[in-house]
């Protein structure tokens, strides 16, 4: 399993968790009129990747606008996805 950072080009950033980002990135695609794009994955194991998105949005709470979505460039949703790993999946 992965979490993920997806992107649009309106400062828009998606953090969620798939099997498969990209084929996550083609469902969400068909929805959006925006064009979408696959910014940063982190692999997470699988029993604990709800719990790992959970903390996640809690992080990086303030930046929420709804639901999964979060108020950053690409750049930075891939460096808030590279310190959570470094700081909740290094071990």
């Amino acid at each position: 399993m992965y979490l993920y950072c997806i992107a649009n080009d309106q400062g828009l950033c998606k953090f969620g968790f798939s099997r498969e980002p990209q084929r996550r990135l083609r469902a969400l695609q068909t929805g959006s009129a925006d064009p979408l794009f696959l910014i940063e994955s982190v692999s997470v194991p699988e029993d604990r990747v709800r719990e790992y998105e959970r903390v996640l949005h809690q992080e990086f709470g303030h930046l929420r606008v709804r639901g999964e979505w979060f108020r950053c460039t690409p750049e930075q949703g891939a460096g808030y996805l590279t310190w959570f790993g470094i700081h909740y999946l290094s071990t």
